[in-house]
């Protein structure tokens, strides 16, 4: 699609508020933290299958099929600003969020609405950007991007839309390594969390042991 295409695709700014349903989404985000939390508390954290092995996490990033290269450097670019490198904590690569990120628009179990309601949002933090520099945000230096992202937070929805990835930020500090986030454990050291044992391997990632428990009781709902 092309940028005037895509311009008037773009949901009018009078329009620009979360889907009707989107109580099912916050209520998607909230079961998912409140599993999360209840997990980290059990000690079983690592047994859930929020994203793939780590190598192949890296390759949803190079091989996505729901952003374009521009969506990419503005995701990019947002969550390193509202989480930024600046040697408190781990940093949004360390972190493996943006392959999170691109896991959860993938959900099956979220509603395609709001998930399109989320990519559209970052086009809507290109619109700003062309707004107030004249310059597509790809074309901003690190400064002009800060102010563009700061602009875009004055919005209503560009406040619903960070404050969502803010949520998804902090989740990809909890997960396993195993899954491809989390990398080397820099979320549980920062955190100064021990996680439960044992850790799974591949031989009981998550996926595999529900393979097995399906093999072994057909019948059930497993």
């Amino acid at each position: 699609m092309s940028d005037s295409e895509k311009k008037k695709s773009l949901t009018p700014k009078s329009d620009r508020k979360a889907p009707t349903d989107m109580d099912a989404f916050f209520q998607w985000q909230t079961n998912r933290r409140s599993l999360l939390k209840a997990a980290i508390i059990a000690g079983t954290l690592s047994q859930f299958s929020f994203l793939q092995s780590c190598d192949d996490a890296i390759e949803i990033e190079k091989g996505n099929d729901l952003l374009d290269s521009n969506q990419m450097t503005i995701l990019k670019s947002a969550l390193n600003i509202l989480f930024p490198d600046d040697g408190n904590g781990p940093s949004i690569e360390l972190l493996n969020t943006l392959n999170y990120i691109l896991w959860v628009l993938k959900d099956s179990g979220a509603n395609p609405t709001h998930q399109t309601y989320l990519i559209e949002g970052i086009d809507w933090a290109d619109e700003i950007a062309i707004e107030k520099s004249g310059k597509k945000y790809s074309e901003l230096d690190q400064a002009e991007r800060e102010r563009a992202i700061h602009y875009y937070t004055e919005t209503e929805y560009g406040k619903e839309w960070c404050s969502i990835m803010m949520t998804l930020i902090l989740e990809s500090l909890l997960l396993d390594p195993i899954y491809g986030a989390n990398i080397n454990e820099a979320g549980w050291k920062w955190l100064d969390h021990t996680p439960g044992f044992p850790q799974p391997d591949e031989s009981n990632r998550y996926e595999n042991v529900l393979t097995t428990a399906r093999n072994a009781y057909p019948k059930s709902s497993v």
